[in-house]
Formats: structure tokens, sequence, C-alpha cells
């Protein structure tokens, strides 16, 4: 199966609280613009699924606007106060496929590592840094058993 695992977009700094951060102009530009990075590189994978925070249910419907896909899913369990493990738990039970999931740094950078290379700890490149896109191909979610076929930065 193939999926991506995206960052979100540049958020505000403050918020009332880390959930209601929403994405700066800038930050939704970067996830336009990785969206259509990733349509020119052939990698539309609906459904999309995201983080409950606001700025990644944000840059989650500048995708599948970008794509004209069905509106992405926000799930829980995919935020950066989780665990990456029970987080990568969650990505599993919902991919059967293709998908795309956006959620935040810690966590995408360790599954990523985790998957790539056996090793969360793993320095990926490029770095997830806001709107960044890694497209994976892997049957199972075991550690090093992922291949990086293509990465997207704004």
């Amino acid at each position: 199966m193939k999926i991506i695992l995206m960052r979100h977009g540049e958020a505000i700094p403050f918020a009332p609280s880390d959930a209601e951060r929403m994405l700066t102009p800038n930050g939704r530009g970067e996830a336009t613009r990785t969206a259509h990075l990733l349509q020119q590189g052939g990698f539309v994978m609906p459904p999309v699924f995201c983080s409950t925070h606001l700025r990644a249910r944000e840059t989650a419907e500048l995708v599948t606007t970008a794509w004209q896909s069905d509106s992405p899913t926000a799930v829980a369990g995919l935020t950066p106060e989780d665990d990456w493990q029970a987080a990568m738990a969650v990505i599993e039970g919902l991919v059967s496929d293709a998908a795309t999931v956006v959620f935040h740094q810690p966590i995408l950078a360790q599954i990523v590592g985790h998957l790539l290379t056996g090793d969360h700890r793993d320095d990926i490149q490029p770095r997830a840094v806001p709107a960044a896109a890694y497209v994976l191909s892997l049957e199972h979610f075991a550690p090093g058993s992922a291949t990086l076929i293509a990465a997207y930065t704004p």
C-alpha cells in the first residue's frame, strides 16, 4: 500500500489552547502548494484523515479542496501530545490501501523514522517542516518496512 503522511502548515504561535491554533496565511499557502506538488507527482490519495487540532483540520481541508476530493475526517489520537506508537496504531487502523494523514510533529517524524529505518529517533530528510509530506510504500506497519517514494516541502 501507499500512504501520505503530512505535517500541517505554519500555525499562529498562540491561541487560548494548542488545539485552537489556526493556520497563518503563509501556512495556508504552504498546505496548498504541497497539495499541488503531490498532485503533480501523481500522489492524490484520498481518503484524507487528520488530527482533531484546528491547524491539521484546516490543512486537510486545503488538501481535499486542491484535490477536489471528499472532506477530511478528523480522528482522535494524532495530536502532538499523543504517543507516537499509539498514533501509528491509529493510522494503521484507518489505512487499508491508500490514504493521506495530516498531523503533527514530533510524532510525524517519529513514525516516519520508525517505518523507514526501524528507529523512531532517526533524523528524516527532508526535515518535517510545516506542510512537509512523505509518500511511503509499505505492506505492514513494521519497523524498517517502508520505502520512501517521494517527499515534498512547500
